[in-house]
């Protein structure tokens, strides 16, 4: 809630200026959940502005997206059974083709039309376009699944020097033209580290890393590499949280200064990241310390 307060407004900006000025120019690669999207008209809208807002005071943002529960309702719709192994979506040709029909008809239109319509300019595209993510397949039980392998950013840069936001959907292609499936979170990664982002922020479900498992009152606010390497040993991350913090983690030691994992369904929860000093997730900072 926007408080009636002026002087407490008036502080809430002056919070925000340093941070406004201390990531100016600087290149923030988004990555949004196919599970915060879920909630699409509250968090899709909130998307948008808070996107449109650190664009208008001069951050360069990239929202890179997957989709899986799209993608699960389009394929149940099709009455094709989704299966995984070791979190990764089995992908063969039909499979494929709903994976790409839910990411790039139905998910990136969406945020494309939502940035739009707060006056910031967006370009849909996938690690498809200009050869982006050049991907190599994961294994043959997974069939059209890839892992990146190459990234090249021009076609990124390019649209960034213009202002534009690049909105990007997580396929990639080998390099024989085949397309195929990549997980969001490590793509997000591979993007972030090749456009040497200054952040990089996973927009999910969750509040951020626990120091318990059981206990939501233990919040990490901030966690070095090695730390956060420790609790996937310990158990503390688990399930569907293991491959995305340790795409978080290959970022980091990739050279990304910072990144966040932050709970996309909180109202405005990427500009209290970005311009408060007490944030609202976990931050992972590179190095071992």
């Amino acid at each position: 809630m926007i408080t009636s307060d002026p002087q407490l407004r008036a502080r809430m900006l002056l919070e925000a200026l340093p941070y406004i000025r201390r990531f100016h120019g600087a290149v923030i690669v988004i990555k949004y959940g196919g599970n915060v999207l879920s909630d699409a008209d509250r968090s899709l809208t909130e998307l948008a502005e808070d996107v449109a807002l650190i664009r208008s005071v001069g951050m360069r943002p990239v929202v890179v997206h997957g989709g899986g529960p799209q993608i699960d309702e389009l394929a149940d719709r099709l009455a094709l059974r989704p299966a995984f192994i070791d979190g990764l979506r089995v992908t063969d040709a039909e499979m494929l083709a709903v994976v790409r029909m839910a990411l790039l008809g139905t998910v990136n239109p969406a945020i494309v039309t939502a940035l739009g319509s707060q006056g910031a300019p967006a370009v849909g595209l996938s690690g498809m376009d200009g050869s982006l993510a050049v991907a190599s397949r994961v294994s043959p039980e997974l069939g059209y699944v890839g892992a990146v392998s190459t990234v090249n950013p021009q076609v990124l840069t390019d649209l960034l020097a213009t202002s534009a936001i690049p909105v990007v959907a997580s396929l990639g292609v080998d390099v024989s033209g085949q397309i195929l499936n990549v997980n969001a979170d490590s793509f997000a990664a591979a993007l972030a580290v090749a456009l040497k982002a200054t952040k990089l922020i996973f927009l999910t479900n969750v509040a951020g890393l626990l120091e318990h498992l059981d206990d939501p009152g233990s919040l990490i606010a901030e966690v070095d590499v090695a730390h956060a390497q420790r609790l996937i040993e310990s158990g503390q991350i688990r399930g569907g949280m293991i491959p995305k913090v340790t795409a978080a983690l290959g970022a980091a030691l990739g050279g990304v200064e910072r990144v966040h994992l932050i709970d996309g369904t909180v109202p405005h929860s990427l500009l209290l990241e970005l311009l408060t000093d007490e944030g609202v997730g976990t931050m992972i900072v590179g190095g071992t310390q």
